[in-house]
């Protein structure tokens, strides 16, 4: 599995070089800490040291940690509009991800929180809150082309919601400087790319809504899929 993961991520690595220059590449292979605090980060996400982080609406906090499109997650519009990153694409700490995460342990129909804990999980280990996620890579905001995509979910279902929540879907998404589209299970999904290279997809990014808020999550070469029907589950990029 660690082989393959690689093998993906040189792929992804190698398209993203072709698509604005080798010294994007340097970024790509390795961000220092001191390099990755260059990178802008997200200010109005609230963090798990926020006083009032209990106050905040699901709605409130796409639109600050994930979205600057304002539209409504309970919503029962099909236009799908998360094509815009909050903040100009601005990076979300470990800490924010701990915020989101300690959301939906209060409210578990928080999907994109249920992501966050994953990341929190895989990504923040023994990080202080003020550091980006592990696989926190520069440039993925200025990848633009067709690249592959891979998803799925973990548990293995049978009968009719074996037919909804498949082990592997595949297909082809198109990036274009910080967003991303595909088409896949009857759904077309819209979201955005930050420019620690993290992919972000909400509950308005999939249309036509499905019955239970569906999100993606994490490092585009490795991010967190969740639905409230099917569970938790993977999403990849790699170059075609």
């Amino acid at each position: 599995m660690f082989l393959k993961q690689n093998a993906i991520k040189a792929r992804a690595t190698a398209a993203l070089a072709r698509a604005f220059g080798a010294m994007a590449l340097g970024l790509i292979l390795g961000v220092a800490p001191a390099q990755a605090q260059q990178l802008k980060m997200n200010i109005g996400c609230p963090t798990l040291g926020s006083a009032d982080i209990g106050k905040y609406t699901i709605d409130e906090l796409n639109r600050l940690c994930h979205n600057n499109s304002g539209s409504s997650g309970t919503s029962t519009s099909s236009q799908g509009s998360q094509m815009d990153s909050a903040e100009g694409g601005a990076a979300l700490s470990c800490g924010q991800h701990k915020a989101l995460a300690f959301k939906a342990r209060l409210n578990p129909g928080f999907v994109e929180g249920q992501t966050s804990q994953q990341v929190v999980d895989k990504y923040c280990q023994n990080k202080p809150d003020d550091a980006l996620p592990d696989e926190s890579y520069a440039g993925g905001d200025q990848a633009t082309g067709w690249f592959r995509f891979e998803r799925g979910y973990h548990t293995t279902y049978t009968g009719a919601k074996a037919r909804i929540c498949k082990n592997y879907y595949s297909g082809d998404a198109y990036l274009d400087n910080g967003r991303i589209e595909f088409t896949s299970g009857g759904h077309t999904w819209r979201g955005t790319i930050s420019q620690n290279s993290y992919i972000s997809i909400t509950r308005d990014g999939v249309t036509p809504r499905p019955k239970n808020h569906t999100v993606i999550s994490g490092p585009m070469f490795n991010a967190e899929l969740y639905n409230g029907y099917c569970g938790t589950g993977f999403f990849r990029l790699s170059a075609q």
